[in-house]
């Protein structure tokens, strides 16, 4: 079953490339490319801020030759189903156990890449919502760093998908006990981690902005 899966996991990449390249066309960015760039060693838990259900889309080409698992709300037995080809965590919203969290744990530990978005739902103003520490907990649990993967949503045939990577955040004793962080420990990190994408996201935009200013002023030449 697990070989069928994986087969049909990189049928879906194949034949959906073609699709990604017409309507994303993504630009990427970096932090600081020569602490973090597109290949990725070992575990790692992607965080990122969340505009649509295409961010993921976007994202899943991201990092070569690695697969990316990714925590997502579970609208359904269709969307599960689906999901299950590309590596999906569903996240039940009505337990209060969290299953997620156990099972990314397990994954980062055996070296895999989670993804998750901490806002936990898509912005409809386009603003960052505040972040749940549920990603900390994975993050400090599985001894992974947590890599802040920022996106900017233009996403179409007529438009550019911007991201920009940030460079890893290490979180080894922050907590003085990581497998069981104080609610004030998890609010320090929390807060430090939103700030960080919030930056991210200003610095993303100022060189998407840079960028269409040389080229708007090149083609007036």
């Amino acid at each position: 079953m697990k070989l069928i899966v994986e087969i049909l996991r990189w049928f879906g990449l194949l034949t959906g490339w073609p699709v990604h390249a017409i309507w994303f066309k993504r630009k990427t960015y970096y932090e600081n490319r020569k602490v973090q760039s597109r290949f990725l060693k070992g575990g790692a838990l992607i965080i990122s801020n969340h505009y649509s259900v295409l961010d993921y889309v976007c994202n899943i080409f991201l990092f070569p030759f690695r697969k990316l698992f990714v925590v997502f709300a579970d609208f359904g037995k269709w969307a599960r189903w689906g999901m299950t080809f590309f590596g999906g965590i569903p996240v039940d919203r009505s337990s209060f156990h969290m299953p997620f969290i156990a099972k990314s744990v397990e994954l980062l530990k055996k070296g895999r890449v989670v993804q998750i978005y901490p806002e936990a739902h898509i912005t409809r103003d386009g603003k960052m919502l505040p972040f749940k520490p549920s990603y900390i907990k994975i993050a400090l649990r599985a001894g992974v760093p947590i890599i802040p993967v920022i996106v900017d949503g233009n996403y179409g045939v007529f438009k550019r998908a911007h991201v920009i990577i940030g460079v890893p955040i290490d979180l080894a004793g922050r907590c003085v006990d990581p497998e069981h962080p104080t609610r004030e420990e998890l609010r320090i990190i929390n807060d430090e981690i939103q700030e960080k994408c919030h930056i991210l996201k200003a610095d993303l935009d100022a060189r998407v902005a840079d960028r269409r200013k040389k080229k708007n002023k090149g083609d007036s030449v």
